[in-house]
């Protein structure tokens, strides 16, 4: 006869969707707010890490973001021709290219970090100083509670083989809902994701 759950049990079954559902919901309101000024969640990500720590490769970004390398490559290809950001060769390694905003993305940072401020004071509201100090607090003690060894190994983006229906060798693909747009052809099929470990 199986035991019935713990009231420990019971009291940790909506966390998980919680959690979940309200970082979806304030990333939502973010996306809303950006999109009035032409620029994307995944945009003001690569932004925002160029400001805070400067130019720096691709290859840094894609680390920080979590994202793979031909999803990022995606996005820093977008900004480029947008006029956000540019390129330019790296002194001590010729073969590497260094990401830089443009001044174009410096004048409209301020307008970017109001509509921050703004999804924050909407998020906030009705709760009182010391609410969101424990709201804080508890959020440290489960990221520190979930730092386990499978923290570095998340996947961040689906990967799918595309493989065409001719003779031609698999390719693999970087598949992400945001910022990434991948023609798959004509004869293109879509093969489930493998298992990676």
């Amino acid at each position: 006869m199986s035991s019935s759950p713990s009231s420990k049990d019971c009291n940790c079954l909506g966390v998980g969707s919680a959690i979940v559902s309200t970082a979806h919901a304030f990333r939502q309101a973010l996306e809303c707010e950006l999109s009035r000024r032409g620029v994307t969640f995944r945009q003001w990500e690569v932004l925002t890490y160029l400001l805070s720590d400067g130019e720096q490769p691709q290859s840094d970004l894609s680390e920080k973001m979590g994202l793979e390398a031909q999803t990022m490559a995606g996005i820093i290809a977008r900004m480029e021709r947008d006029g956000w950001l540019t390129r330019k060769n790296c002194c001590e390694d010729r073969r590497r290219k260094l990401i830089r905003i443009t001044q174009k993305a410096k004048t409209i940072w301020d307008e970017l970090n109001a509509c921050c401020e703004a999804v924050r004071q909407q998020a906030a509201a009705g709760l009182s100083s010391a609410q969101l100090v424990m709201l804080e607090q508890l959020c440290q003690i489960i990221r520190d509670n979930l730092c386990g060894p499978c923290h570095e190994q998340s996947a961040t983006s689906s990967k799918y083989d595309l493989a065409s229906e001719s003779t031609t060798d698999t390719k693999e693909y970087d598949i992400s809902l945001e910022d990434t747009a991948v023609d798959f052809g004509d004869s293109t099929t879509i093969i489930p994701p493998k298992r990676r470990d």
